[in-house]
């Protein structure tokens, strides 16, 4: 190579210089050689590799197209998902219908600064999804499918900002970029809960949001950044409560340990505009939370501002846990990547390397909310969700980066197959085994050949011939995402009967009209306020007043789980309806009738 530039920059001084000869001057034979060897020294140097002739214009184009079939497969699993669920079953208690009691009582009574649940005064909720859903009722109409939507865009949007993380953190690679957000999309875990009406969508996007101004005040030193991260937590604040503070301020927070590939920042100012931002933040929340407070009294902030550093908790997770929860947790959640051996042999490779900025943005976000989140007494699963992004970028990275190229793609155990192998092997002795509490108890009634035939599927895997990285992984986001639809369509096909509301609701509805007083045994949480459109709240009783209540509306009607109360002989008396209803049976009694005696 050495020789080639000096004989190069020998060719261009000839050229600008040529030698003075006499006019009739013939060159000796070693003369012409030495300059022919030159010439050929020249167009050699100047012929260019494959890459370099290419165009900028073109290699710019096929980025670009390449972006947009990324694109256009998230969107087509997307709205895969979305379909499934709209299509296979109904708003499910008793998190959903009760997100959506909220946004009816708002809307029927024209009150949009304090949410209320059964006519009563509701401080877990926070309210921007119940606006945003009233939003869409003006726009739509009042209908079920909006709420459901909605979430789901923010999950979109989610996966958009995925990506812009994935071009600051590695904007040498535009691939981490393009395969991030499909990573996301592909765990089960994500795509389950884009198709829940649920705050917890919007919750994630703010937070990616004010991840997002962080990265932007770091790459592109723009300090102007700040009121994006004041405004990622302020609306984060709005969609899911104060705990949003938990996840973004200590990656923030703790940036110079993450900022190591030589930046200046000036972490004076660097604090000042985190000051400033959480100023912001709070500006925006005392925007709803000071007419709150004048409205409801002080009791009702202080209730909010306590119970909103914990989100808001489901019903269908339990909430006394170990403070290791959350790291046992995590390796289910990240599938099916927590699985994948080559991710795990590529991490072993770099093992002695020192992080990328990439790299350690995400560990040290990830590793500092979990022991945030581990002092909290309340833990459940989808506290998790907002750390999925952090894991998937480093999924792409492990797999994209070019420096990993060739590092255990196409070793025998770097795939599927034993994973698969093992996870059949486990479901088929399961059933043998003694109960385990944490895991879910159906899995002990399956029947053994259900693990054997998922072996089946593990062996036939090491079958199938090896193919690029980037086309493995597309092909497990897109089984990952079909399992999702499949269990979708299954449960809603199996379970929808027993979780539907509408029935109860219009029966409730048009007792209502004819003024008939009504009142709910045991614990209510307004299941039927939207299904039926009621007007009017439900009373909630004790099974032990149950009595007293219907001596003073002999005309009313009594609705209540038969498994927490029943009129006396209950079995001789014919309710007024009844119908299956989340593993029980659920009836309306007339009050004359459900205490006379037989």
């Amino acid at each position: 190579m050495g020789v080639s530039m000096f004989f190069r920059k020998i060719g261009t001084a000839v050229k600008k210089s040529p030698p003075k000869r006499a006019p009739m001057e013939t060159p000796s034979p070693r003369q012409a050689a030495l300059e022919q060897f030159i010439v050929e020294e020249i167009e050699i140097g100047d012929v260019k590799s494959p890459a370099a002739a290419v165009p900028l214009r073109v290699r710019k184009r096929s980025a670009w197209w390449v972006s947009i079939k990324a694109a256009a497969a998230c969107t087509g699993l997307w709205l895969l998902l979305i379909m499934a669920s709209l299509f296979a079953r109904s708003v499910w208690p008793v998190d959903e219908t009760r997100m959506l009691t909220v946004a009816w009582e708002m809307w029927t009574r024209s009150e949009f600064v304090l949410p209320s649940l059964n006519g009563e005064l509701y401080a877990r909720q926070p309210p921007l999804i119940a606006w945003l859903i009233d939003a869409g009722w003006v726009v739509f109409g009042v209908n079920d499918w909006w709420p459901r939507v909605l979430p789901a865009l923010f999950s979109l949007a989610s996966l958009a900002v995925v990506h812009r993380l994935a071009r600051l953190l590695w904007r040498e690679n535009g691939e981490i970029g393009r395969l991030a957000p499909l990573v996301l999309l592909g765990t089960p875990l994500w795509a389950l809960y884009t198709t829940l009406a649920l705050p917890d969508m919007l919750f994630v996007f703010f937070t990616l949001l004010g991840w997002w101004a962080v990265l932007i005040m770091w790459r592109h030193r723009d300090m102007r950044a700040f009121l994006l991260l004041g405004a990622a937590l302020g609306f984060g604040a709005l969609a899911l409560g104060t705990i949003i503070c938990v996840y973004v301020l200590p990656a923030t927070g703790l940036a110079p340990l993450w900022v190591r590939d030589g930046s200046r920042v000036n972490w004076k100012y660097w604090y000042i505009d985190i000051a400033k931002a959480i100023l912001l933040g709070a500006a925006i929340l005392g925007l709803w939370l000071v007419p709150a407070g004048m409205q409801a009294g002080s009791p009702y902030v202080m209730e909010w501002l306590s119970g909103s550093l914990i989100g808001a908790r489901l019903d269908l997770f339990t909430t006394g846990r170990s403070w290791w929860w959350y790291l046992a947790w995590m390796p289910i959640v990240c599938l099916p990547w927590s699985m994948l051996p080559l991710l795990w042999w590529r991490l072993w490779h770099i093992r002695r390397e020192p992080l990328s900025v990439g790299m350690a943005f995400c560990v040290i976000g990830t590793m500092s909310t979990l022991v945030l989140l581990s002092l909290i007494e309340v833990k459940q699963p989808p506290f998790l969700l907002p750390l999925l992004p952090l894991m998937a970028l480093p999924v792409s990275y492990l797999l994209m980066d070019e420096s990993l190229e060739g590092v255990g793609d196409n070793h025998p155990l770097g795939g599927m197959t034993v994973p698969v192998v093992m996870l059949g092997g486990a479901l088929a002795v399961l059933p043998k085994l003694p109960r385990v509490e944490v895991l879910p108890g159906f899995l002990w009634d399956l029947s053994p050949f259900v693990g054997i035939g998922v072996m089946v599927v593990g062996i036939a895997l090491a079958w199938l011939p090896a193919r690029e990285v980037r086309r493995r992984v597309v092909d497990t986001v897109v089984t990952a995402v079909l399992l999702v639809v499949f269990l979708i369509l299954g449960a809603g096909s199996q379970f929808d009967e027993f979780y539907r509301t509408d029935t109860v609701g219009q029966f409730l509805a048009n007792a209502q009209a004819q003024n008939r007083a009504i009142a709910y045994v045991g614990e209510y949480q307004g299941e039927f306020q939207f299904a039926g459109r009621l007007r009017e709240p439900l009373p909630v009783i004790d099974p032990a007043d149950a009595d007293s209540w219907r001596m003073n509306h002999p005309d009313g009607l009594l609705v209540s789980d038969a498994s927490v109360w029943q009129p006396r002989q209950a079995n001789r008396r014919q309710p007024a309806m009844e119908t299956l209803y989340r593993g029980s049976t659920l009836r309306v009694w007339d009050a004359n009738i459900a205490s006379a005696p037989r």
